[in-house]
């Protein structure tokens, strides 16, 4: 342990040296998601707590930099059951218009994928992507890709491993997005015969308006297109192919938004995904109230969920706030 330390002393020392910027990122998310849940496909709960986060690095250039820190979880009322904080430790490069990390950086703003393919519950629970993204951008065309390491192998863990990708494309009202999510589920190390590898993924991709620009209101998009997914469990059952149409819109004006969706077709079994959609009709309507300024977001929302004989309910709360800075490092010549 000493020797370790005294190895990161020198290399930060070495990398101050060369430098040309220091820099951070300090910020608290916070949370509270009732759901009041009557139905086969998602457990009714109310998540509730605070993370805190902070890391800092060095900016060797323009387009390289790393950053080392921790982001602590704490869910109320769960004093004695303390989490194991979550490492952050990356490196970030950059060319023209591509954008490579790798590490365990934080998935805000890293990627975002729709409810069905990728649950909301990740958020609160799974900060960081363990592994790499590398992403294209340009002006009216962005795409990423993706792996999360989520299980290394050991004699009492399963090797498992998420990988994803998202595209989306934007030519005056024209708009298209699509989505894919690998869930790979193997073994461990000493496993018996109760232990099955597991294929499992889910995909969409809608087309549709982006009619904001044509009206007085903040936000007006329509789309409209397919979501699927494929389900193997090895030695216990071949693969199954549900497919189904989707479709959604939203509406805001000055914070106030309307959005609602439809899902209507196979059974979506996706690991990753929100349980709703293992039905074969699925509705969801959000009213939400969202604020943004500089160094605080919040959203406060209500939903319904419309399933075949049920109408459920959820309220959240969330709020994010940050602060983040870069230092220019003097160095004496």
């Amino acid at each position: 342990m000493k020797y370790l330390k005294l190895v990161l002393l020198v290399q930060l020392g070495v990398l101050s040296a060369a430098a040309q910027d220091v820099l951070w990122i300090a910020g608290n998310f916070s949370f509270f998601d009732n759901r009041e849940y009557f139905n086969p496909y998602v457990d009714d709960q109310t998540i509730f707590g605070s993370r805190a986060y902070g890391y800092a690095g060095f900016s060797l250039n323009g387009n390289n930099d790393f950053a080392v820190g921790v982001d602590f979880l704490y869910e109320f009322g769960s004093r004695g059951e303390l989490r194991q904080p979550d490492l952050i430790l990356y490196y970030h490069g950059g060319l023209k218009n591509l954008s490579f990390k790798i590490g365990a950086f934080p998935r805000y703003r890293e990627m975002s994928m729709p409810l069905g393919l990728m649950s909301d519950t990740i958020q609160y629970y799974r900060p960081n992507i363990e592994g790499m993204s590398l992403e294209y951008t340009s002006k009216q065309f962005r795409h990423n890709v993706w792996i999360d390491w989520t299980g290394r192998q050991s004699f009492t863990k399963r090797e498992m491993f998420r990988l994803g990708f998202s595209g989306y494309f934007s030519k005056g009202a024209f708009l298209y997005h699509h989505h894919f999510v690998m869930n790979h589920v193997a073994f461990s190390k000493n496993h018996g015969a109760d232990e099955h590898l597991r294929d499992n993924g889910g995909y969409s991709a809608l087309a549709g308006l982006n009619l904001s620009h044509l009206t007085g209101l903040d936000t007006l998009i329509i789309a409209s297109g397919i979501m699927g997914s494929y389900d193997r469990l090895r030695g216990v059952y071949d693969f199954s192919w549900p497919l189904g149409w989707i479709s959604e819109a939203e509406v805001s004006y000055k914070g106030f938004g309307l959005r609602g969706l439809y899902y209507r077709g196979g059974e979506q079994i996706i690991v990753s995904g929100d349980g709703f959609y293992r039905s074969s009709s699925y509705g969801r309507t959000d009213i939400y109230y969202a604020r943004g300024e500089s160094r605080v977001i919040g959203t406060v929302q209500f939903s319904l969920h419309f399933i075949p004989g049920v109408v459920d309910h959820s309220m959240s709360l969330v709020i994010r706030a940050q602060l983040d800075g870069i230092m220019p490092v003097r160095t004496e010549k």
